[in-house]
């Protein structure tokens, strides 16, 4: 492993290797500074966006310089009120639990946070009928969902910080790559940032997933230079069989088949059997650049592709 490799990591650490949401990231140094100051609970967070915009690492960070522990969780682990409340109990004071997919939760399940994240406690309605009030520690609760719409109200409300992740503008999308090429020792220049960003969508995980492809190929087809020159990027490009903004050959055959309904609608699960995979896997790792491309339209149950 070289020298940046081994200083820098792939995930930012802090707000200043953090490219990009200024507004977030303003508004939850004030709260952890609060926080730190004052030793009241820091604020409950909610985080909304597309996937891959590093959420999670948003609330590692949130917990990080707030000197707290962080658990993680995603929220269809979680399937019935005595798991969660056995989670709870895991805590200690001010620890933050970190949910990733909240909307995966399941009302009953929802229901428990309610009176946990007001009042630190949870209520239990024993096998015999009785009703008891159990405390827990006091926590942060952060949660993120890509589907904002399907939170409750009630839920949504008991959120005291609620961000919706912006879009990367083309400059701050430059400024992701310059990073990730920085950590893995590759020498660029202005023209190979520009070159990047014309052939990648402004998803940082993406940007971090083509740097790491990049530095495999450099590793073994080019191993006496770090340099990429513009043979090396073309023969680099041809090789990884992607085509601009990343559009895999498993993205093409999703897209045929869409192309193939003639613009009507055509169920996830057809999708899924098509493709041979898990109508989870079609909603995490392909849907998600197609619908930033604004390639296709969806619901809950259908696909079409857009005109």
């Amino acid at each position: 492993m070289n020298t940046d490799e081994s200083t820098l990591s792939i995930r930012p650490q802090n707000f200043n290797d953090f490219v990009g949401q200024e507004h977030i990231k303003t508004i939850l140094d004030t709260a952890i500074r609060s926080w730190n100051a004052s030793w009241n609970p820091l604020g409950h967070v909610l985080f909304s966006g597309k996937s891959w915009f590093w959420k999670t690492t948003l609330a590692t960070i949130t917990a990080s310089l707030s000197k707290a522990n962080i658990k993680i969780i995603t929220g269809y682990a979680i399937s019935k009120p005595s798991e969660l409340v056995s989670l709870l109990h895991l805590l200690t004071p001010w620890d933050v639990l970190f949910i990733d997919e909240i909307h995966r939760l399941k009302a009953p399940v929802e229901e428990v946070l309610y009176t946990a994240m007001e009042d630190y406690c949870v209520d239990m309605l024993m096998p015999d009928g009785h009703h008891i009030r159990l405390p827990v520690d006091p926590f942060t609760l952060i949660w993120a969902t890509t589907k904002l719409e399907s939170l409750s109200e009630p839920l949504k409300n008991r959120f005291v910080y609620q961000f919706h992740m912006e879009p990367y503008s083309y400059e701050q999308k430059k400024l992701i790559i310059k990073r990730y090429l920085k950590i893995h020792n590759i020498d660029h220049s202005d023209t190979l940032l520009t070159t990047i960003a014309d052939h990648i969508a402004a998803v940082p995980r993406q940007i971090a997933n083509f740097c790491y492809q990049l530095n495999d190929y450099l590793i073994v087809h080019t191993p006496w230079s770090r340099t990429v020159s513009k043979e090396v990027w073309e023969s680099f490009w041809t090789r990884t069989a992607l085509e601009k903004w990343w559009i895999t050959p498993l993205h093409k055959r999703y897209l045929a088949i869409l192309e193939l309904s003639n613009h009507i609608a055509v169920w996830l699960k057809t999708l899924s059997v098509k493709l041979g995979m898990s109508e989870k896997s079609i909603e995490n790792d392909i849907e998600p650049l197609l619908f930033e491309l604004d390639k296709i339209e969806k619901t809950s149950r259908w696909r079409v592709l857009k005109k």
